[in-house]
């Protein structure tokens, strides 16, 4: 599909894709950019990538023979500028596909609206993080949600769909502003919730936790400049989402003051219910 994909940061999810990438035989070349050796020598070992640099400067100008995908894989906050720098590297060569796979999508695509860029979210992740944690079966029956630019060409959006859909995501096509909306209530409130349930339980309590508490708690141990940049990018729609939490905090609050048994078993009731269905649990 590609005779080179550059992977700008080789994490979890930067790891992940360039070892679907080798499985699933997509490029010929896997090229990893990152910022210390030793994670550029751990994706290497892993067989993540093939050639591993600390900046783009020092890879190859692309040829015009050459079908480049360019992912960004770095906090939100630096997305923009790596696309900027790749296009200022690579030049604007009709070769050369450019996308990424943060988790907020509006200020990024008004940033690099006039560029060839298709912005990509593989909703699929872990706690867990950097090269180690890499995992080529991490996109299977996960959705992928595509924001394309105004600038996208059909071609394109076709080209970078059937790239997701062989690393074994379902891919849809979402405007930026409604993705955000959503993700604030699907991913980041659960993170922020998290967040909060680990703080409030004092040290005196922790050690009567199980696998309930660490099931909940799990998100937390996620990256804190990551999420920080997350929820600062995405505040608006995370404050929404807090607030309709809230809501749903203050029913249940009444619903107990009141010792309404019925209500309890039926809110016990629908909650599992949603809990059980396959919308949790990826696709069939």
């Amino acid at each position: 599909m590609f005779s080179r994909l550059i992977i700008i940061g080789v994490g979890l999810l930067g790891g992940s894709i360039g070892l679907a990438t080798h499985k699933y035989g997509l490029a010929q070349t896997v090229i990893g950019v990152g910022r210390t050796p030793k994670t550029l020598e751990i994706a290497a070992r892993n067989g993540i990538i093939d050639e591993a640099h600390l900046s783009l400067e020092t890879i190859p100008a692309s040829t015009d023979s050459d079908q480049t995908l360019v992912v960004v894989c770095t906090p939100v906050a630096d997305i923009a500028r790596n696309v900027f720098a790749a296009i200022k590297h690579f030049g604007h060569s009709g070769r050369l596909l450019l996308t990424d796979v943060g988790s907020t999508k509006a200020t990024l695509v008004q940033e690099i609206s006039d560029l060839r860029f298709i912005g990509s979210h593989p909703i699929a992740g872990s706690e867990r993080s950097g090269p180690d944690a890499a995992d080529a079966e991490l996109f299977r029956n996960r959705l992928t949600v595509l924001t394309p630019t105004k600038n996208h060409s059909t071609n394109d959006l076709n080209l970078l769909r059937r790239f997701w859909q062989t690393l074994g995501s379902h891919v849809i096509e979402m405007d930026a502003v409604k993705h955000d909306e959503i993700l604030a209530v699907t991913s980041h409130l659960p993170h922020l919730l998290s967040v909060i349930l680990t703080r409030m339980v004092r040290k005196d309590e922790r050690l009567f936790t199980g696998t309930g508490f660490a099931g909940m708690t799990r998100l937390a141990a996620g990256s804190p400049e990551i999420w920080r940049d997350i929820l600062l990018d995405n505040r608006d729609h995370v404050l929404d989402a807090l607030h309709r939490f809230d809501v749903q905090l203050q029913e249940l609050i009444k619903t107990l003051q009141s010792k309404n048994t019925e209500t309890i078993e039926q809110l016990l009731h629908e909650a599992k219910l949603i809990a059980d269905s396959e919308y949790t649990s990826g696709f069939p």
